[in-house]
């Protein structure tokens, strides 16, 4: 990758230019559709708090998990129309939708693997905490609260550095359907071999911008979000191998 993280920023700018109806429309459906179905489990999880109900909650758990499943599908109609607009390519809002139509099985899949990641990394501190949540107030809660606290920022640490190496993933099963999911993380895996500290470094650079959003109410991440989700696209593209016409081209 020859490109630096400021000019892969200011390439995604202009590629984003004339397309931003498109992808904030793609965003915005995508969160109110996640929004509505998390509706009925977020009441469960909060009344089983309330009530310390531990069966409540984890029904509620669970009935999240499985929306961050489906809404995998959508997130990977956004990610194919930021790679569309990458490649230079006519976009459509409805494009967000044709995952659904070709082989959704390999996002489901992927989707499935990286909650089961999640689940390893965060769960043994969230088992620690559970005494917490129930209102349990012994000194042996207060030390599995100190227990689970470091086994989270343990899993949390374990599972960012796992997911920078899966980062091209749905990429990769975008432009390869006939691949397996597990083929397409190896893949991931290889291709983010020391370039997972500067992805990791163009994704916190929007830390700011993301902060500043927030004072607006959160509709600047309207615009934000599209901007990260483009530069991530560009940065794939930047790790793939130039065909001979590109390199014809950049010796031009």
């Amino acid at each position: 990758m020859s490109k630096t993280n400021a000019q892969i920023k200011t390439a995604a700018r202009q590629n984003l230019l004339g397309h931003y109806k498109t992808v904030i429309a793609a965003l915005i459906v995508t969160e109110l559709i996640t929004l509505i179905l998390n509706i009925p489990f977020d009441r469960i999880t909060q009344q089983g708090m309330a009530f310390g109900v531990p069966s409540r909650i984890l029904l509620g758990i669970i009935g999240a998990l499985i929306v961050m499943l489906l809404v995998e599908l959508l997130k990977a109609g956004v990610s194919y129309i930021h790679l569309k607009i990458a490649r230079g390519q006519d976009v459509r809002f409805q494009d967000m939708f044709s995952v659904c139509k070709n082989r959704p099985d390999l996002y489901l899949g992927y989707g499935f693997l990286t909650i089961l990641l999640a689940l390893a990394c965060t769960v043994p501190g969230y088992l620690c905490l559970l005494p917490v949540f129930i209102g349990s107030d012994t000194t042996t809660a207060v030390a599995l609260t100190l227990v689970g606290c470091v086994l989270l920022i343990i899993g949390c640490i374990v599972l960012i550095i796992v997911l920078l190496s899966w980062s091209m993933t749905v990429f990769i099963l975008l432009e390869h359907n006939d691949i397996r999911v597990t083929d397409a993380i190896r893949r991931s895996r290889q291709m983010m071999k020391g370039k997972k500290r500067r992805f990791f470094g163009l994704c916190l650079s929007f830390i700011g911008w993301i902060l500043f959003s927030i004072l607006s109410f959160g509709i600047g991440l309207l615009w934000i979000i599209p901007y990260l989700s483009q530069s991530q696209t560009c940065f794939y593209l930047g790790l793939l191998p130039e065909s001979p016409e590109q390199k014809t081209n950049g010796d031009a």
